[in-house]
């Protein structure tokens, strides 16, 4: 298999060297192949949102090395990371993060609009985009007069329609009904499984855990259980439940 993502060896520290500093990662590797759906786990404060972020591009690490698709992050600066990210990274947010006044075709289109990518060509794809969501039939509306799935399976096509090596989902069903939170993670194992994109999700919710392949529970910035999935999902769900007793649970 092909490596999407290399994670060697990096450490994340706040602040200045002294009692002021705090790291919040430390010397934490791993590997995620091309289509792997993998999920990081862990109580608050363990490093798991600081590892997303670096792996986002947002926040660099103080050592270490992150490769995403053959490219090393470390070597390119600002400009360049800005361009990495908008083109090769796809993010699902916890708020949806979609822009009011904007309709939801706008909302899906932003990524290739920001990148001056022909007026056709962005129709086509939002209308692919939208139909393997099934959402085509609400592009004309407006955040406000649609539902939370809704609202999250948009925030899922506009992550997915410039077609990113990596997509990034940070607690994606936190502000979604269980209904909701239980067809948002059924469409994000689809794509994994069907369309083979490549997921890591950060979420505390040991339901939404066990749609993942493989888990990266997190203690004190450092990977301290690795779990794979089971022959059953069911089965799965109540290995993650035995480890989360264990280590305190996800929060």
């Amino acid at each position: 298999m092909t490596a999407i993502l290399n994670v060697k060896n990096i450490s994340k520290t706040y602040g200045t060297k002294g009692a002021n500093a705090y790291t919040a990662i430390r010397n934490l590797s791993f590997t995620m192949e091309k289509g792997e759906f993998i999920g990081i786990m862990g109580p608050s404060g363990s490093g798991k949102t600081t590892l997303l972020n670096t792996i986002a591009t947002l926040d660099p690490v103080t050592e270490g090395e992150i490769i995403i698709g053959g490219t090393s992050l470390s070597a390119m600066n600002e400009e360049q990371l800005s361009d990495f990210r908008s083109q090769q990274l796809g993010f699902i947010f916890q708020d949806f993060n979609l822009l009011e006044n904007m309709s939801v075709f706008e909302n899906i289109a932003l990524p290739l609009s920001l990148r001056n990518t022909a007026v056709p060509r962005i129709s086509a794809t939002v209308q692919q985009a939208s139909t393997l969501l099934g959402i085509s039939g609400i592009l004309e509306k407006f955040p406000a007069e649609i539902s939370g799935g809704q609202k999250q399976r948009t925030a899922i096509a506009r992550a997915l329609v410039h077609n990113p090596a990596l997509l990034l989902a940070d607690e994606p069903t936190g502000a979604l009904d269980s209904t909701n939170a239980a067809i948002l993670m059924e469409t994000l194992s689809d794509l994994n499984k069907e369309q083979k994109v490549s997921v890591l999700m950060v979420t505390h919710d040991p339901l939404s855990a066990s749609y993942c392949s493989r888990l990266l529970f997190i203690k004190d910035g450092e990977i301290d259980q690795e779990l794979h999935a089971s022959n059953s999902r069911e089965q799965f769900y109540k290995e993650i439940l035995e480890v989360l007793a264990g280590t305190g649970g996800a929060r």
